[in-house]
Formats: C-alpha cells, structure tokens, sequence
C-alpha cells in the first residue's frame, strides 16, 4: 500500500488515536498500582506495634479519618478502600459512602449505601445517609418512603419530617394522604412543628409580608427583611428604621444596631453570618441544613457590623 493512499493516511490517524488509549490506560493502571503500593506499604508500617491485627486498622481508620476531615477525600477514599479490602464491614462501608457524597459523587454514594442495606435493612445512619443523597436529587417521595421505615423501627424523626414537609408543599402541595395528615398548608407546618419558624417566615416574605411581619423577630430575623422597603413604621421596628435614618428611637437595641444607629456618616453596614448550634461552624450564607453536620434547622444568625465600602467603577 502507498503512503500517499488516503486509505493509509486513515488507518495510521486510527493508530494513532489506539496507541493514545492504549498508552493512557496503561500509564492510569500504573498510577493506580503504584498508588496501592503506597498505602499498603503505610499499612504495613503500622504493624510494628505488636501481631495484634487491630492495631494497623485503628492506625489507618484514624489516618483515614483525618484525611476526610481536612477534606482530602480522594485519599481518604484510598485508605477506607483499602481497608474493605483487608478488613470488608457495613461499617466501613459506611465510612466510603460518606466520603463519596461528601465529595460530590452521590450515585456512588448511594450505590454504597444500597450495598449496605441489601444486607442490613435497619441500618439507621445508612437510612439516614439515603435520605441527605436523595435530598440532593429532590426525590421527596423516596425520603418519605425512608421516613416510613424509621417510624417501623420506632425512631422519630420530627425535624426530618418537617423538612420534608416542607419541600412537598412548596413543590406541590402536602398531597400525601398519610404522611400530610392535616397539613394543608405552610401553616400548620408551623404549628405542628414550631422549630420551622424561620423557614416559615421566609415563604410568607413572598407571598404575605404584613404576617411576615407581625411573627418575626426583630434581630433573630433580621436577615430577613433588612434589605426590604416596606419595614413597618411602627414601635417594634423603631431601631431598624433608626439605623436607616427614617426616624429616631430610644428603645435600646444590640450593640450593632445601637452603633449603626448613632452614626452620623454613612460609614457601616451590617454584615450577616449563620452559626450552626450544633458542631459550631460559621457560614456566610444560611442553610436549612447545615452543610458541615447535616442537622437540620440549627443555624442561628450573627450580626456583625463593618465598614461600608463604595464599589466605583467597575469594568467587565
């Protein structure tokens, strides 16, 4: 065959492009190799502290551990594979699950978390994992499935209930006959369980602000409605209006708004953050869940005061 037939300009493009999948397979089963060697070489460093099998799992659990808490969960994955590997439990199992969807990779995840199940179908944190995952891909039916068998294994669940609830309402109405037993609307969310106050709040900005007003609390919510132009006139926003210059009030207020309030120049303005009651991380925008530990309705908000900055010619 010619070289300058395009039939042989054709077959060596295709060569080409097959010793460039070859080769990148191979260089990947390398790295993979190699990698295994690696963590089974550390492995193989814990065992000098006696024949005791424990103790080079407990070392690398820990390792593993430490890993996932900095974030680093590809390596954390590594090791926890690892030790399926050698040691294989639900337990372990569990631990990758978490660090896939921590991670981002939810279908992995829940992979997982099936495995786990088919096995050990009262495995309430696998459960309670399948719920956060299917939270991620919005399928509330399947959360309330997973909230039926809680109820079969006689754990309560309100704050999951809630959430749930909520979610059903908003998308189309609480139309689940059992589960929404006397829940018509956002309302009787609130009045069944309280500690949804907040989200409450939030949907009746949007759909009626008098009420939203009349229920919220004046710096517990603030967040809220700081931003809005329609703040009441009234005696229980006096302090609010005040640190806008709409009036003058002598009610004392918190430390931020009082500074806020008797400030002559248009210097500072308040900055808000959400604190989780529950593991104690800050962040700078509010989630129904937290986004470190999962708990639900546990951020509380912190008002913070800074300095004003004038933001001028920007160029895009």
């Amino acid at each position: 065959m010619n070289y300058r037939d395009p039939l042989f300009s054709v077959i060596m493009f295709f060569l080409i492009i097959l010793s460039a999948i070859v080769l990148a397979l191979v260089f990947g089963k390398i790295k993979e190799y190699l990698k295994q060697k690696e963590i089974e070489k550390l492995m193989k460093n814990f065992e000098y502290f006696n024949e005791d099998l424990n103790n080079p799992l407990n070392a690398l659990l820990l390792l593993a551990k430490a890993y996932e808490k900095e974030g680093n969960y590809e390596k954390a994955i590594e090791i926890f594979l690892l030790i399926q590997k050698n040691y294989p439990s639900n337990r372990n199992l569990l631990n990758i699950a978490n660090c896939y969807f921590r991670a981002g990779f939810l279908q992995k995840s829940q992979g997982i978390v099936e495995k786990i199940l088919k096995t050990n179908p009262r495995n309430k944190e696998a459960l309670k994992l399948l719920i956060f995952i299917n939270e991620k891909f919005n399928n509330i039916k399947e959360i309330i499935d997973i909230l039926e068998i809680f109820d079969e294994l006689e754990v309560s669940l309100p704050k999951e209930k809630a959430n749930a609830m909520i979610k059903l309402f908003l998308q189309n109405g609480c139309n689940i006959e059992e589960f929404c037993d006397g829940v018509k609307d956002f309302e009787d969310i609130y009045k069944k369980y309280p500690f949804v106050k907040r989200e409450y709040l939030s949907y009746l900005f949007r759909v009626n602000p008098k009420k939203a007003y009349e229920l919220v609390d004046v710096y517990e919510n603030l967040d809220l409605y700081w931003h809005r132009n329609d703040i009441p006139e009234n005696e229980k926003f006096c302090n609010i209006l005040a640190t806008k210059k709409l009036t003058n009030c002598k009610k004392k207020a918190p430390f931020e708004i009082e500074v806020l309030k008797n400030l002559n120049n248009n210097i500072a303005e308040l900055e808000f953050e959400y604190i989780c009651e529950n593991c104690k991380k800050a962040f700078p925008l509010y989630s129904t869940r937290c986004p470190k530990c999962h708990e639900l309705f546990t951020q509380k908000l912190i008002i913070k005061l800074m300095e004003k900055k004038e933001v001028e010619n920007i160029e895009y």
